[in-house]
């Protein structure tokens, strides 16, 4: 059967055009998007939260080889040896509003720093007040970092605290016994 259309009857095409709430127009109530954990982007621009109650120092446990990230307990380190790095837990957002946990590496005495983490440590600086994003220059071995060309308006930061965030991002993945696999793998007691 083929349908033909009838020209007496005209439709005002905006009326089909969705409203902006239109998710909460069909009832409901958005959750939260949960963070991740990562690095500033290189496709969107993000901002940091410039609050001290948004920075969290820890201890971090990258392994490279089960594609794992950890959080330890401090009393923990001497287990883990270079595995474990003191960083800054951040919070970032984009500017489609998706938040994100990052890394900020500690520049002190005791750390080697290099262009990857000084020119990430201006770049986090930089993203407190300004919409930055960052792309990898493999041939100067450093971070370039890209201010957004306009204004793209003010960050929309999630309710919860830093505390709240970091837990979800890492539950299950929490360094707090000699006992964690990751401690036994390295002491070859597995």
């Amino acid at each position: 059967m083929s349908a033909t259309l009838d020209p007496a009857i005209t439709i005002d095409i905006s009326s089909l055009r969705l409203p902006d709430n239109f998710t909460t127009v069909q009832g409901g109530i958005k959750l939260p998007i949960k963070p991740s954990f990562g690095k500033l982007s290189k496709h969107r621009f993000c901002r940091t939260h410039p609050g001290a109650e948004y920075q969290f120092p820890a201890l971090l446990v990258d392994d490279k080889e089960g594609r794992e990230v950890y959080l330890a307990t401090p009393a923990l380190a001497a287990y883990l040896g270079s595995m474990a790095k003191s960083v800054i837990l951040r919070l970032v957002v984009d500017n489609a509003g998706t938040p994100k946990i990052i890394a900020q590496p500690i520049l002190d005495a005791l750390t080697k720093a290099t262009l990857w983490s000084v020119t990430m440590v201006e770049a986090i600086r930089l993203s407190e007040t300004h919409w930055i994003r960052i792309e990898s220059n493999m041939e100067a071995q450093q971070y370039t970092i890209i201010q957004a060309a306009n204004n793209l308006g003010e960050p929309i930061w999630p309710a919860q605290t830093m505390a709240e965030l970091v837990q979800t991002v890492f539950v299950g993945h929490i360094i707090s016994s000699e006992d964690h696999p990751l401690i036994s793998q390295l002491q070859g007691r597995i």
